[in-house]
């Protein structure tokens, strides 16, 4: 059975072990230890099916790595890292620091929760997050879906930027937003269950529950899409999708997007943060002391983005800049993701 995979082969699984292994040498000197998280961390991988019928490893590499202290610039030595072991892997590697010290108050976010409950120790103190707080099942902050829902909105945006050039697309990019478009249904399944109070950290359990969640914009084409993007998940053959038009899964996937956010929205009733820290923040990043979270305007932003014809005063109005909206949203998402 597969340690990284629902359906991956031995010799997937002993890829996937070198390029840790290699990663762990490299990064094991500069942290206490290293958690590996996401797909892989849970079992739940994607095995790349290539021509001839063998596989390779398709997700990033997610890592939190625990240390003494975080500050720009260990930063910015992992980020340093992540490129070297890029080069070497052959796919993204995510070094994400944490400090020991701060284990025990780290937020309730989707992120932490389930990392606590999936995930692999590739070094240091198997127990080591025993330290996080305990997240209780089943109470997750429905504002975490915003989250997910708003890094999702980008990768839709990233299409929209790429589409509007005149060059074709290369089979490499069109694969990558193939990928992008069954994440953004996987996320949109995945909120449909937080907001039903069904969700789970495994995907064996929400392909099951998908069918169960309540009244939803597009409800139908959320349970398809989900199922749809979990079997690619867990069988990466992307053969099956040579007919697959990525301008119009785009157009559709960004329409029910407009539609299922601000009814995910309105599931909730949150500031995500307090008043004094929000205008802090606002007052930081878009100069004046606002009392909403940043990402609250962004939530309106990435809307209207995507919308066909942007509207230049709604976007003023919500990145509170005459900058280049779309450079203006990636600076602050990657600040507030």
């Amino acid at each position: 059975m597969s340690r990284y995979t629902v359906k991956g082969s031995d010799a997937l699984d002993d890829k996937i072990e070198a390029d840790l292994d290699l990663i762990t040498k490299a990064v094991r000197p500069h942290a206490d230890a290293g958690i590996l998280l996401g797909g892989y961390g849970r079992g739940e991988g994607t095995p790349f099916i290539l021509p001839d019928g063998t596989q390779t490893p398709f997700n990033d590499y997610d890592l939190v790595v625990i240390v003494g202290t975080v500050n720009s610039a260990v930063k910015m030595h992992f980020k340093s890292l992540e490129k070297q072991l890029a080069e070497k892997v052959g796919l993204p590697v995510d070094l994400c620091p944490y400090a020991r010290a701060e284990l025990p108050t780290r937020e309730f976010s989707l992120l932490n929760y389930e990392m606590k409950y999936g995930h692999i120790v590739l070094w240091g103190d198997e127990n080591i997050l025993q330290n996080l707080p305990a997240y209780p099942h089943g109470k997750i902050p429905l504002s975490e879906g915003s989250r997910l829902l708003l890094n999702r909105g980008k990768l839709l945006l990233d299409i929209k930027q790429r589409l509007a050039a005149p060059e074709p697309l290369t089979e490499t990019a069109r694969l990558q937003f193939i990928k992008f478009i069954h994440k953004i249904r996987l996320a949109f399944g995945d909120c449909a269950l937080l907001a039903a109070g069904k969700y789970d950290i495994a995907y064996s359990v929400k392909k099951e529950r998908i069918s169960t969640i309540g009244e939803c914009p597009d409800r139908e084409a959320v349970i398809e899409g989900f199922r749809k993007a979990v079997a690619l998940k867990e069988w990466g053959d992307f053969s099956t999708l040579r007919d697959f038009n990525i301008t119009a899964e785009f157009k559709l996937t960004a329409e029910m997007f407009r539609r299922f956010f601000p009814w995910y929205r309105q599931q909730y009733r949150s500031n995500e943060c307090g008043l004094l820290k929000a205008a802090a923040l606002n007052l930081k990043w878009n100069g004046r002391p606002l009392f909403r979270h940043p990402r609250l305007y962004l939530y309106d932003a990435i809307l209207e983005l995507l919308s066909e014809n942007p509207d230049p005063r709604k976007l003023t109005n919500t990145l509170f800049s005459e900058a280049d909206p779309a450079e203006r949203f990636y600076l602050l998402q990657q600040r507030f993701s």
